[in-house]
């Protein structure tokens, strides 16, 4: 099966869908991940964990989108 661009640019947006979907309070919460978890002190270099809470917030920013009134 030869790889597509079509087919990686599926894939790229299916993995940018799953993450934007994560809902903090009721999933990410329950692993520990929630908004309140993983927070480091002023100078102190930032760890896996709040860097990937970080691009997940930027991802769902980002999906959001604007509402309609």
């Amino acid at each position: 099966m030869a790889f597509t661009l079509y087919s990686l640019l599926q894939a790229a947006l299916l993995c940018v869908n799953a993450i934007a979907v994560l809902h903090e309070e009721r999933f990410l919460k329950n692993i520990g991940w929630g908004a309140d978890q993983g927070i480091g002190g002023f100078g102190e270099e930032p760890g896996i964990k709040s860097q990937l809470m970080n691009l997940i917030r930027s991802v769902r920013t980002v999906m959001r989108g604007k509402k309609k009134n």
